[in-house]
């Protein structure tokens, strides 16, 4: 008898062991299997940001699938945030550093959907932020704290003249910076989706942001610069849950117009 075929059978007939169970086998579409095996060479740092993906032909030569389903795949990778694909000339998709666009995005999908409620995100979206101010006290550098001044001045003269509103990205920025300051890059891509998300929502129920928006920002960033942690997050914290009381009594309101009456 062949060495092999004794060892197949003895394998075969051979008691399973006491151990974690198996997961069933799921049948994956090409254009997953195209993501998986990118995620996997991001991951061993064979591509990194930057670097060039071949051309739609050339993978779908490589994978021996459509052109079609390779478009796919490079539209879910670009959706979710691994790759920008850029057209013209020196076009082509490329392995991107990341961002919160894809964060966002199911984010958004998921109150859309009513798998999360609008109540959820902003309790996430305060505890958030209070963790982002306190490293921010801590780790803000002198040009942290100046493009936070910065963004507020320019604020303040834009809402004075009239203009400004949650229609316009800019009025986020603040968060976002506070963010940054406390150089974790995670915070900032949590901060920017949520941030974006709640921005999205209020600028559905009320074009234009609380009138005491500069004056709140100013305070927190004094604080700041005192490096007092609490009492800035504690100030952020407040007037966050006004936002939030807000956005949930006007979401609460449009619902009852839309309701069908009887």
């Amino acid at each position: 008898m062949p060495k092999n075929t004794a060892v197949r059978r003895a394998v075969s007939t051979a008691p399973l062991v006491d151990g974690p169970s198996f997961k069933p086998v799921r049948a994956q579409r090409a254009f997953e299997v195209i993501c998986e095996q990118i995620r996997d060479r991001i991951s061993r740092g064979e591509l990194r940001p930057g670097d060039r993906l071949p051309g739609e032909k050339e993978l779908a030569e490589q994978f021996n699938i459509s052109r079609t389903t390779v478009h796919e795949a490079m539209r879910s990778l670009e959706v979710i945030g691994l790759v920008e694909v850029r057209t013209g000339i020196n076009g082509g998709a490329f392995i991107h550093s990341g961002n919160a666009s894809g964060i966002r995005q199911v984010v958004q999908d998921m109150v859309a959907l009513g798998q999360v409620s609008i109540a959820n995100v902003t309790e996430a979206r305060v505890e958030l932020m209070a963790t982002a101010i306190r490293l921010a006290c801590e780790r803000a550098t002198q040009e942290d704290l100046e493009a936070i001044e910065a963004d507020i001045v320019y604020h303040t003269e834009l809402f004075e003249n009239g203009g400004g509103s949650r229609n316009s990205k800019s009025v986020i920025r603040f968060y976002e910076l506070i963010a940054r300051a406390t150089h974790n890059s995670i915070i900032v891509m949590m901060v920017e989706a949520l941030s974006e998300v709640i921005r999205g929502l209020l600028a559905q129920v009320g074009p234009n942001p609380r009138k005491d928006i500069m004056s709140v920002r100013r305070n927190v960033l004094l604080l700041m610069r005192k490096r007092n942690a609490q009492a800035a997050a504690e100030a952020m914290t407040k007037h966050l849950l006004l936002v939030n009381d807000y956005l949930e009594s006007e979401s609460q309101r449009s619902t009852r117009k839309r309701a069908p009456t009887r």
